[in-house]
């Protein structure tokens, strides 16, 4: 199983939501099964949040489940799967939106300006191939 680290300059809402049944997802399965963000409160493992992100998809919103969330210096890194395959499938694609806008803006750090078309061209020549492919 692998998780996406998001960004932190793209801040995710994670919202508590009441429990949902999820599909039992096979421990052993491989690829790209959720993502881990950094934010300001703890949640329970195994609780069911709501995950939008405005800056990249004002429509984006899908349900997760919490699988760990651990105390850092200055918040909690949580991991959140996504069980189903469409919302996987989905936080997928947001992910690697949200990787090539992440990369957009270090290059703007770094002296360079890069229009949303050259960084994903860029990100795509350089970390496509590494990125998690789907799979349930």
């Amino acid at each position: 199983m692998e998780f996406v680290a998001h960004p932190r300059d793209l801040p995710l809402e994670i919202t508590l939501i009441e429990d949902q049944p999820f599909p039992q997802i096979n421990k052993e399965r491989a690829g790209f099964v959720g993502i881990t963000s950094f934010t300001s409160r703890p949640f329970d493992n195994g609780r069911s949040v709501r995950i939008t992100l405005e800056e990249i998809d004002p429509n984006f919103c899908v349900s997760g489940r919490v699988v760990q969330c651990e105390k850092e210096m200055d918040g909690y890194r949580i991991s959140i799967e996504f069980p189903t395959k469409e919302e996987c499938y989905c936080v997928r694609m947001i992910e690697q939106l949200s990787q090539i806008e992440h990369y957009r803006r270090q290059a703007k750090i770094a002296g360079r300006r890069l229009n949303y078309n050259e960084a994903a061209a860029e990100w795509i020549q350089k970390f496509a191939a590494s990125f998690p492919a789907f799979t349930i």
